[in-house]
């Protein structure tokens, strides 16, 4: 049986711990927010090409490609997932942003 005192140091260390990796989440979650708004910047590009090229904004085939890597990643929680990051990444048109 634990004593007092030693209850109240691993609550403690149990609790720095919890920051700790609450940090390194917080770290995480900048780093994905960089790369989702570097995908978006590519994403834009790739749309501005197409269409100088005389295409479409947007690449169903290709849409569908990452729609199966992410659901095949994470399951239907991944489906969401890259359809929200599609949405975010096709934003408005390029052109109308510059």
């Amino acid at each position: 049986m634990l004593t007092q005192q030693e209850t109240a140091v691993q609550t403690a260390q149990a609790a720095a711990t919890v920051e700790d990796l609450r940090l390194d989440i917080d770290g995480v979650d900048a780093q994905i927010r960089a790369l989702f708004e570097r995908r978006r910047e590519l994403s834009h590009a790739v749309q501005r090409a197409r269409m100088a090229e005389g295409g479409s904004r947007t690449d169903t085939g290709r849409e569908m490609k990452v729609i199966k890597g992410y659901a095949d990643g994470f399951g239907r929680q991944g489906t969401a997932i890259s359809l929200a990051l599609l949405e975010l990444c096709r934003g408005a048109s390029p052109s109308a942003e510059n």
